[in-house]
């Protein structure tokens, strides 16, 4: 196990910067649940989040670089205004403040003085708000980690009325979804909208066999599904504040502002994404920022809630998962062909 006191907590833009000190652990790897509820999904715009218990809150240097996000009446979110990056949550009812596992990383004297570095940062304690997921998102892939089996619960275990929720009901979620929901008709979009709906967009639904022109990035089986998969670079991790961030590709002319005053059933408007989108008259109705992380790369997310929405490059488009609003659950297998082991950012 490695010192604490070996990280720092930052952000992929740098303005946030924190010492290991600060966490409540001693220890990395960190022995923590991971939660996997609608409000921390459609509020980083990954799958599930992990957050690791702080001594006290970060320095006010930290707080004047951070936009606050009232996520509940008890807990409020904090990501880097600059970045989008989701950095803290203070839980006002219990005076407590947590950190999100995807911004401890090592830090630079510690890397200079080539002190061993884990390869785990956390070490998974349990699934929590598993129902949240409708088909069970991830936890299905993360039921036995490093031959330990992790408990699955259908809220959060600490609550009165929780229970334990049996794997084999968590393996069954997923084929139970995608046997009630029917399949999206031909035309039908996807919604996708971040927490506090300052974001709000329509996915149309693939069609590479009718147009092969955008199937530069769709290795599916199925024309009428896009590729997802989930990654776990270091951009993504220091853009986001979580340590994993699942990506569907989509071609930019499918993704629509549900949010423009001149939207209707039959005008689709599509988004702006990219260089224009930096235009004063783009996306109007939506709250997205955007951060340049070189001049190819551009990451969007919402300046309300900080939810994650876009990674853009010039040659594709990618769109968090935790943001769609399928039926059949957070995975969307109706709409998305799953990869595994595959970066799609760096």
């Amino acid at each position: 196990m490695t010192s604490t006191s070996s990280a720092h907590l930052t952000c992929l833009c740098g303005a946030i910067s924190e010492p290991g000190t600060l966490l409540s652990d001693s220890k990395i790897p960190i022995t923590i649940e991971i939660c996997h509820c609608n409000p921390c999904r459609y509020a980083t715009g990954a799958l599930g989040a992990v957050f690791p218990p702080l001594k006290a809150s970060p320095s006010q240097d930290t707080l004047s670089k951070v936009t606050p996000y009232h996520s509940s009446q008890k807990n409020i979110r904090y990501f880097c205004s600059t970045c989008g990056s989701h950095c803290f949550v203070e839980n006002q009812k219990n005076n407590e403040w947590f950190c999100l596992s995807g911004i401890i990383e090592q830090s630079p004297a510690s890397r200079a003085d080539n002190t061993q570095w884990p390869k785990d940062i956390i070490k998974v304690s349990r699934h929590d708000y598993v129902l949240d997921t409708v088909d069970g998102g991830l936890v299905p892939i993360m039921l036995d980690l490093h031959g330990r089996t992790i408990p699955t619960w259908s809220l959060a275990a600490q609550e009165i009325d929780s229970f334990d929720l049996p794997h084999a009901d968590v393996l069954f979620l997923a084929s139970k979804a995608m046997s009630t929901i029917p399949s999206p008709k031909e035309g039908s979009n996807l919604p996708a909208k971040c927490h506090c709906g300052g974001v709000s967009l329509l996915i149309k639904r693939a069609n590479y066999a009718s147009n092969p022109g955008t199937s530069t990035h769709h290795n599916s089986s199925d024309d009428t599904k896009y590729r997802a998969s989930p990654c776990a670079c270091r951009s993504c991790r220091l853009s986001t504040g979580v340590s994993m961030l699942p990506w569907t590709t989509i071609p930019t002319a499918n993704v629509s502002n549900a949010n423009a005053s001149n939207v209707s059933e039959d005008k689709f408007v599509p988004v702006v994404v990219g260089h224009s989108a930096s235009s004063p008259d783009a996306n109007s109705g939506l709250t997205l920022k955007h951060y340049w992380s070189s001049p190819e790369r551009c990451w969007s997310f919402c300046g309300k809630c900080g939810a994650t929405i876009f990674y853009w490059s010039p040659d594709h488009l990618d769109v968090a998962v935790g943001i769609l609003r399928a039926e059949e659950g957070s995975m969307a297998r109706r709409w998305l062909e799953w990869e595994w082991g595959h970066i799609l950012c760096t």
